[in-house]
C-alpha cells in the first residue's frame, strides 16, 4: 500500500504545477496584448508569482506538510496577492476600466 504521506505531496505538487500553467497562460495573454496595443502590461511580472508558487510546492514536497513551514506560507500568500492585483490591473488595462 502506498504511503498516504506520498500522494498527498504529489496530489500537491499536481495541483500547484496547474496553477503554475494558468498562470502561465495569463502571462502570454498580458504578452499578447502588450504587444498588439500600445499600453504596457508588465508581462514579465507574471512570471514571479508562477515561480514561487511552484517554489512553495516543491518546498511542501519535500517537507512532507501542506502547512507549517512559514517560507512556503509566505511565499505562497505573496503570490496569491501578486496574482490578483496583477489580474486586476490587466483586466482593467483591457477593458479599459469599464
Amino acid at each position: 500500500m502506498p504511503d498516504p504521506s506520498l500522494l498527498s505531496n504529489i496530489l500537491t505538487l499536481y495541483t500547484w504545477g496547474n496553477v503554475s500553467i494558468l498562470l502561465f497562460f495569463l502571462f502570454a495573454i498580458a504578452r499578447f496584448f502588450e504587444r498588439k496595443s500600445s499600453r504596457q502590461s508588465y508581462y514579465p511580472l507574471f512570471l514571479l508569482p508562477m515561480l514561487l508558487f511552484m517554489g512553495s510546492a516543491l518546498r511542501y514536497f519535500f517537507i512532507g506538510d501542506f502547512v507549517g513551514d512559514p517560507l512556503a506560507d509566505l511565499s505562497r500568500a505573496v503570490g496569491g496577492a501578486m496574482v490578483c492585483g496583477l489580474g486586476y490591473f490587466l483586466l482593467n488595462l483591457m477593458t479599459g476600466g469599464r
